[in-house]
């Protein structure tokens, strides 16, 4: 668990990290290693999946946010 937050914990955390960036695990087939910006897959730059899983999430917590 500890590792696998740390590409999150880069993006929120690291002074350097750059917007719209996309950071995972630098290691084979980014499933582990120091977090490293990464290309995004096809899928998460979907615009209808990601308007789905938006509002999914706000049902699922029952939190709505306006951005």
């Amino acid at each position: 668990a500890q590792t696998g937050a740390l590409p999150i914990l880069r993006a929120a955390l690291d002074e350097c990290a750059a917007g719209g960036c996309y950071y995972g695990p630098s290691g084979p087939l980014q499933l582990w290693g120091r977090p490293v910006p990464v290309r995004m897959s096809s899928r998460s730059r979907d615009p209808e999946l990601r308007s789905r899983l938006w509002r999914d999430s706000e049902l699922i917590t029952g939190l709505r946010i306006s951005i």
